[in-house]
């Protein structure tokens, strides 16, 4: 049975809720549009999640350096430290020095390429490449010119081939013709 006060308000009206009282009208949140850099930020924590799903990002007891954090001061423990510099030092010395005398070795080997002294000696290469220059010189000569136009019968030129072999190879300069 319902209580007094509750009749009472209920005869006059005020114990009762209208419908409309009782449902507030919820209010809706809108998002605001997220920008570019919010979007790529979510991709790339998204991206993030997806790659490290599996892996365990604790560090192992293994894995972890611990430092010797006890006061190193005085004078044997400074001597230590600059000995141990020079010893590194005179270390790097050493490969520097070595480093220069392989540099110096490759760069006269170079200039002796680029001058053909590697090829001064008599050996086959030599004699082939004569031999080569000489035929490529001969075909030139003989083809001579077109009668009709004054040009030469070849549709490349081999000068510039021959000019090349005289810079590569400057021993076959006695072998020259044009």
């Amino acid at each position: 049975m319902a209580k007094k006060d509750n009749l009472v308000a209920l005869a006059k009206g005020t114990g009762r809720k209208s419908a409309a009282a009782a449902k507030k009208p919820v209010a809706k949140t809108v998002e605001k549009p997220k920008t570019a850099e919010e979007e790529r930020d979510l991709k790339a924590k998204a991206k993030v999640e997806e790659l490290l799903q599996n892996v365990e990002l604790t560090p192992q007891k293994e894995e972890l350096l611990e430092l010797d954090e006890t006061p190193k001061e005085g004078q044997e423990w400074l001597e230590e430290q600059v000995s141990a510099l020079t010893e590194a030092n005179d270390a790097m010395k050493a490969e520097l020095t070595l480093a220069k005398e392989d540099y110096r070795k490759i760069f006269e080997e170079n200039q002796k390429l680029k001058s053909g002294a590697g090829i001064q000696d008599e050996g086959v290469v030599k004699t082939n490449v004569t031999k080569l220059f000489i035929e490529l010189q001969d075909a030139f000569v003989a083809m001579g010119k077109n009668p009709n136009t004054g040009a030469p019968n070849l549709i490349i030129y081999p000068v510039a081939f021959l000019n090349k072999l005289l810079v590569f190879f400057p021993f076959l300069k006695e072998h020259k013709k044009i």
